[in-house]
């Protein structure tokens, strides 16, 4: 794996898609210095920059506030939106997501200090409960039925429009029967711990006939089959005539891998995973060191 700028600097970049979760976002979720010029440089050049995230779409959009012009990748590449209009979308079946309410609702706490076991069907044996919950990804708004403060200060900086209700269930009920103009398009586990376990047991299940990934080591995402950043960003390259040599990705995680194989200049950060650092032509500097930026001012060097 290539460190050494003078290997890039000056490519023909027209495509930046970055991931924001340990990439572009510092540790304590804080824009890099010199976010702000950077892109005013990139708008000037005429590259297209697009955030790309597991996070919400709305509230990618709500990060960038003085940009509404930029394209987003939301919820793991299940929805695309460019200057507030949607661009794509993916759909998730009903039937998973009534069936992932149902394992959540038997592997998680309801409630901050409910008991920590529950009796398995036969046996009379115990299963663990885990301390986490479901949020189900609406292209209008997530939807959460575990209230309690710590859950939703937990979903609050992923998910800006979210609402509380009494029944995931009857959501989805509202939905089949056209009573709640809405589609579903992401399921997110959350766990105060790892969340493997509790994603194992829940979304997990689905993995050979959707698309699952743990996106944090307290999140896990399930979409439908196909449904990631690499084919979102491969669809924003044939809108804008944009090949994968003219294209520059950053990431971190699991779910950024799928977004790396489809640019030239692949960048894993420092800070990332083993097998986004095994997939990426070029090493970036951490997320705590600016490393987005730096990359980018090199790459645009003339």
């Amino acid at each position: 794996m290539v460190s050494d700028p003078a290997s890039y600097a000056g490519a023909q970049i027209r495509l930046v898609a970055v991931d924001m979760d340990g990439t572009l976002l510092d540790d304590e979720k804080n824009f890099p210095p010199g976010l702000d010029e950077l892109l005013d440089h990139l708008e000037q050049r005429g590259v297209v920059f697009v955030p790309a995230s597991g996070r919400q779409v709305w509230t990618l959009i709500d990060m960038f506030p003085e940009r509404p012009g930029l394209t987003f990748i939301g919820e793991n590449g299940a929805i695309v939106m460019r200057d507030g209009r949607e661009i794509s979308s993916a759909p998730l079946d009903l039937s998973t997501v009534r069936e992932s309410v149902s394992l959540i609702r038997q592997y998680a706490l309801p409630r901050p200090g409910a008991t920590a076991a529950r009796e398995d069907a036969g046996e009379g044996s115990l299963r663990e409960n885990f301390d986490g919950g479901l949020v189900v990804c609406g292209k209008n708004c997530a939807y959460v039925e575990r209230t309690d403060e710590a859950f939703l200060a937990a979903v609050a900086p992923y998910y800006t429009r979210t609402q509380c209700v009494d029944d995931l269930v009857k959501v989805i009920d509202d939905i089949e029967q056209g009573r709640i103009d809405e589609v579903i398009i992401k399921l997110a586990v959350y766990s105060a711990g790892d969340v493997t376990a509790l994603a194992d047991q829940t979304l997990g299940r689905f993995a050979r006939s959707h698309q699952f990934a743990i996106s944090a080591a307290n999140w896990a995402d399930l979409q439908d089959r196909g449904v990631d950043k690499g084919r979102a960003l491969r669809a924003l390259q044939e809108y804008l005539g944009v090949t994968p040599g003219q294209t520059a990705v950053f990431g971190d995680a699991g779910n950024d891998l799928s977004m790396i194989a489809q640019a030239e200049f692949s960048f894993a950060m420092e800070n990332a995973s083993a097998d986004v650092r095994a997939a990426a032509r070029f090493l970036a500097p951490s997320n705590n060191e600016a490393g987005v930026v730096k990359v980018l001012r090199a790459l645009l060097a003339e």
